[in-house]
């Protein structure tokens, strides 16, 4: 009997299967995702180490879809603001997933090309070395932030019930994708205010007081 021209199963089949059933508000489950696929469950096991592994199919897929070598910047503000910029589109397009993505460990070579862009950005900056990964994580919990803020419905408070200033503003302020947008890049902006007021404020505790 001839043999199939494609597989009809793969790590990358099992993890678009996977951000579909997610994305469909439904929980990552083997038993289900076997059951779309049309496979059993002992199949996927060919393919995945259990649910962990089919997370990182999912993120595999992703990666492949949005990470992407950048132009290179010329200062490191700017390379901080694309490698944030181009994780947190893929997660913002997909914050359900990224919630499972949140449990295991990353180890896909682009995604961690990523974090050495990052880490190279700091030191450029001239953070020392023992507050880089602080600062990274920092980066990472507010990429992880903004997303999971794009779940949130269109408008977060109700001005009816706010009253005064606090309901005038409300009312001017921007709703659904834009104003998840701006919260995007005024944290940029922040962030990047803040490497540099940790950056003077270091030097200066390091610079000799001048008599």
């Amino acid at each position: 009997m001839a043999r199939p021209r494609t597989a009809r199963l793969s790590r990358e089949i099992i993890g678009r299967a996977a951000i579909d059933l997610v994305e469909d508000g439904q929980e990552l489950q083997l038993v289900p995702l076997a059951r779309r696929l049309g496979v059993s469950v002992s199949s996927l096991y060919h393919h995945v180490a259990g649910r962990e592994g089919v997370i990182q199919a999912m993120r595999q897929v992703l990666v492949a879809q949005y990470i992407r070598p950048l132009p290179d910047a010329s200062d490191w503000r700017r390379k901080i603001r694309q490698e944030i910029e181009l994780t947190w589109r893929m997660y913002a397009d997909h914050p359900r997933v990224l919630q499972l993505m949140l449990t295991v460990v990353i180890d896909e070579p682009d995604v961690l090309s990523v974090y050495r862009v990052l880490t190279e950005a700091l030191v450029e900056a001239g953070l020392p070395d023992d507050e880089i990964l602080t600062t990274i994580e920092v980066i990472d919990a507010f990429t992880f932030g903004v997303t999971l803020d794009a779940l949130s419905p269109d408008e977060i408070l109700d001005p009816e019930r706010a009253g005064g200033i606090l309901a005038r503003l409300i009312r001017e302020h921007p709703s659904g994708s834009e104003r998840n947008r701006r919260v995007f890049d005024r944290g940029i902006d922040l962030l990047i205010a803040g490497i540099e007021a940790r950056v003077r404020e270091t030097r200066d505790r390091e610079t000799p007081a001048r008599h």
